[in-house]
């Protein structure tokens, strides 16, 4: 079992407890016997996650399991062995496997982006989670990343999309759920410092990207703008199609009226 928290981080860990236990309710995450696999980065927001998932098991009016898995790709910027002792204090099974497509292309030093490594790890975690007799797979996205997503789908994708808290995977019937939808990083890192364990960073993290840029320009705005992160969560579930592009409300016969305004 882990062991007592500080009473400075309780405060902290209440606060995503309450905000993990919101998106849990709101979006139907999980259901009674739910075998839950936890993809551990190493970074602050699996950390935390990991830790929330198996701290919320307090509060859900149901049990499940929770299992943590790490896929090795070669980018890690220290072992990540040497989470071994925190995360076998949470009294939950881990599971560390070698990921041999990105391995490749690290030792053979063949340039590629991040894109595919996240690729290649998102599909190595539908495996190993299937292996492991998962219903459910859980990844670390926080509100941050939720916010992101969306401006570099609409900047460079031309389409409004962003991170679903609840998906469905194409090839069987493992359900995608990310309970820190309504969590900032400023908070998950907050809970992985007063936990005190040390965070293990990718080198990817390093390079410069599109996503580095907006979260810089999101920096900039909350600065700047209270209330901005919260505005973005909010429209994620406020969206109106009339308001859009939408060329099926153009066709004969279409309804309008939500939209209709005489306003100027």
């Amino acid at each position: 079992m882990p062991g007592p928290i500080p009473v400075e981080t309780r405060g902290v860990e209440r606060t995503v407890l309450d905000l993990v236990g919101r998106a849990m309710g709101r979006f139907t995450m999980l259901r009674p016997g739910d075998r839950v696999a936890v993809g551990v980065s190493g970074g602050k927001d699996s950390l935390c996650l990991l830790h929330a998932l198996v701290a919320h098991r307090r509060r859900a009016p149901f049990p499940y399991e929770v299992v943590a898995v790490t896929v090795e790709q070669g980018k890690f910027k220290a072992p990540i062995r040497s989470l071994e002792a925190s995360i076998g204090a949470l009294g939950v099974e881990w599971v560390v496997r070698d990921e041999p497509a990105t391995l490749r292309l690290v030792a053979d030093g063949v340039v590629h982006g991040c894109d595919v490594c996240s690729r290649h790890r998102r599909r190595a975690l539908y495996t190993i989670a299937a292996e492991l007799g998962c219903s459910v797979l859980a990844l670390g996205h926080t509100a941050d990343d939720c916010a992101e997503a969306l401006l570099r789908n609409v900047l460079f994708n031309g389409r409004i999309a962003s991170l679903p808290p609840v998906a469905r995977s194409r090839k069987g019937g493992l359900r995608l759920i990310r309970p820190l939808a309504f969590v900032t990083e400023a908070l998950t890192a907050a809970y992985a410092q007063g936990l005190g364990g040390g965070v293990i960073g990718c080198v990817c993290g390093d390079k410069e990207s599109v996503r580095g840029e907006i979260r810089e320009f999101l920096t900039l705005l909350r600065a700047r703008h209270r209330g901005v992160s919260e505005s973005i969560t909010a429209a994620l579930a406020n969206v109106n199609p009339y308001t859009l592009f939408d060329p099926g409300l153009t066709k004969p016969g279409a309804d309008l009226s939500p939209a209709f305004s005489d306003e100027p």
